[in-house]
């Protein structure tokens, strides 16, 4: 199949009646929310974002809600164990919290068939393994390997990592049809990590077109600097991208006849995943 696109980018068969139904259900779903569970569910996720604790002044601030509310919330939140109280008046995240989350990660078969994946990959590669899925506009680290010869590639399980910036991020893109890719890309901070980072809409659509065309994702020192990494897709039986995966090193590893094998044994794995998920080669 000819790729001009990403995802057939110009494929318009959908028109605007499609449209209007995914607005309808929108607004029906908008219907729906409870407004104390959404402004409690926001303070969980600001406090998710800072693992060294906020107090209720600041989380008021970052949720755009009265000190008095938050402090309520927290209240509420900490009688179950989903945030806990430093000394200091910070608050963290709690341990039914992390019991929530993670009963996530342990019922999918991405998180715990992708971990063995990671983990080929990182002893084949020799590098730091990684598999991710979009969420929420960014990359989420379902399952990571870190390799024996790892030199300060830091990543864990629950990390986020901008989409535009990373091979996992690039592939996961990629699988978008351009209109839906550029209305994310829109929503987010295009900021220029490293003077190799794309930053603008045209270029990045131009290398959306190359992943889709490939088959595979570079980021060539884009994120930060001294660090390449190489993703590919992993798609499920309807021949959707559900997640990607990537081996990371140091440039100076990742580079020449090095980096034509890293791009094959990623290809290679997330083939063999895909096809664990019911993806034929033959749909492509």
């Amino acid at each position: 199949m000819e790729v001009s696109s990403i995802r057939d980018v110009e494929l318009s068969a959908a028109g605007p009646s499609a449209e209007k139904a995914g607005q309808a259900l929108g607004d029906m779903s908008e219907r729906y929310v409870v407004r104390a569970v959404d402004r409690a569910l926001s303070v969980l996720v600001l406090l998710a974002s800072t693992p060294t604790g906020m107090d209720a002044s600041a989380l008021a601030r970052g949720a755009q809600l009265h000190v008095s509310t938050v402090f309520r919330m927290l209240q509420t939140l900490k009688l179950k164990n989903f945030v806990v109280e430093a000394p200091d008046g910070l608050y963290r995240i709690g341990p039914k919290a992390f019991e929530v989350g993670s009963s996530f990660l342990r019922s999918t078969s991405l998180q715990s068939d992708g971990q063995v994946i990671v983990e080929r990959l990182s002893e084949e590669t020799g590098e730091t393994a990684s598999l991710g899925i979009l969420d929420s506009d960014e990359v989420f680290y379902l399952a990571i390997a870190h390799g024996q010869r790892e030199l300060g590639i830091q990543s864990n399980v629950g990390t986020r990592h901008p989409v535009y910036c990373t091979a996992l991020g690039k592939v996961l893109l990629a699988d978008l049809s351009w209109p839906d890719a550029r209305v994310l890309l829109s929503r987010i901070e295009l900021t220029r990590r490293t003077i190799n980072t794309i930053v603008s809409i045209d270029r990045l659509r131009d290398e959306l077109l190359r992943v889709a065309g490939q088959g595979y994702a570079l980021d060539a020192e884009e994120r930060t600097i001294g660090v390449r990494a190489v993703g590919a897709p992993v798609r499920d039986h309807s021949g959707r991208v559900v997640a990607a995966i990537s081996a990371a090193g140091p440039a100076f590893r990742i580079a020449g006849a090095s980096h034509e094998l890293v791009i094959k044994q990623v290809q290679k794995l997330a083939a063999e995943f895909s096809q664990r998920l019911g993806y034929s080669a033959s749909q492509a």
